[in-house]
């Protein structure tokens, strides 16, 4: 529980600063964007002038992920950026056993709810 909690506060931390970057058109994984909303832009994009659609398959992308230039692009404060390494290499639990992470990110993490 309080590994959950402190996740959810970093990522109160990090995010602002982050969304402020990320581009507008950009839906994968972002507070308050879903499918639709992607589906929705992409129809109004080309309903006027047909335009090109990349559909690409990153599925296996997260995997890959270098530690070390993720925690550089970070660029935060060596606390949090302390306890983000030891998150990425705390490796994964699979029926009782534990597999070192070098290299990619965990999925499925915490996510706050936001009323919008």
């Amino acid at each position: 529980m309080y590994d959950r909690a402190l996740q959810a506060l970093v990522k109160l931390a990090l995010e602002p600063e982050w969304e402020a970057r990320f581009e507008p058109n950009s839906y994968g994984f972002r507070p308050g964007r879903s499918c639709h909303d992607a589906i929705e832009a992409i129809f109004l994009s080309i309903r006027c002038k047909p335009k090109f659609v990349l559909d690409a398959d990153i599925s296996r992308c997260f995997d890959r992920i270098d530690h070390e230039a993720l925690l550089r692009k970070l660029n935060t404060s060596p606390t949090i950026r302390r306890q983000v390494r030891g998150w990425l290499r705390a490796g994964v639990m699979d029926r009782k056993q534990l597999f070192p992470t070098s290299e990619g990110t965990p999925q499925g993490g915490v996510s706050v709810l936001r009323s919008t």
